[in-house]
């Protein structure tokens, strides 16, 4: 994709207003619409870098609550006392542990924007897909609370409707949104999930 194509509204507006990227806005649009996170909320950002996420979460839940971030990518620290970023494989076998010493009761609410390498290729984008949802969901039934909820992206595939489905089997709602700040050629999509069964 051309320089010329990123550097769009959103991409313009993060670079004004500090943020790291423009999928701030995308957060920022979801929380407006569903009001998931709230202040004093213990939040776990899944695919963290570069931290526009982690930016919106910690504004929103405030000295009260806390943020912890993962990647497999190191994160540039943020200033706010209330995230800690973590440079960790989402599918480490001591990941549980971890994230139990953040929240020993379990996190109010999981985010998750990481995306795959697309190659092009429907078979190969479409499994790429279903390992990241697979990694995800065993992060999120294990750290989430009960009632808790979930923001996690994903992409029109073969795929979308066994996820939603078996989000539907651990969450009471499952919606389906696009974001404004998404760029029109993009086939990402949101699952907004509230009421961890």
């Amino acid at each position: 994709m051309s320089r010329f194509v990123l550097k769009d509204t959103y991409f313009k507006k993060a670079k004004q207003d500090g943020y790291r990227a423009r999928s701030a806005y995308k957060l920022k649009e979801i929380q407006t619409k569903f009001h998931l996170v709230k202040k004093g909320d213990r939040v776990l950002d899944l695919g963290c870098a570069p931290g526009s996420f982690l930016q919106v979460l910690s504004e929103i839940v405030g000295s009260e609550g806390s943020v912890v971030g993962i990647d497999i990518l190191p994160t540039r620290p943020l200033p706010s006392k209330n995230v800690v970023a973590l440079t960790r494989n989402i599918l480490d076998p001591g990941l549980e542990e971890l994230l139990t010493s953040h929240a020993p009761h379990g996190f109010d609410v999981v985010t998750c924007d990481i995306a795959p390498n697309l190659s092009g290729i429907k078979e190969v984008d479409d499994k790429n897909v279903r390992d990241i949802y697979d990694a995800v969901r065993q992060v999120v039934a294990a750290s989430l609370r009960r009632e808790g909820g979930l923001v996690l992206k994903s992409f029109f595939s073969e795929n979308l409707k066994g996820i939603q489905n078996d989000l539907k089997r651990l969450f009471k709602t499952v919606s389906i949104f696009k974001p404004a700040a998404s760029r029109s050629v993009s086939s990402e999509i949101y699952f907004v999930c509230l009421g961890k069964k």
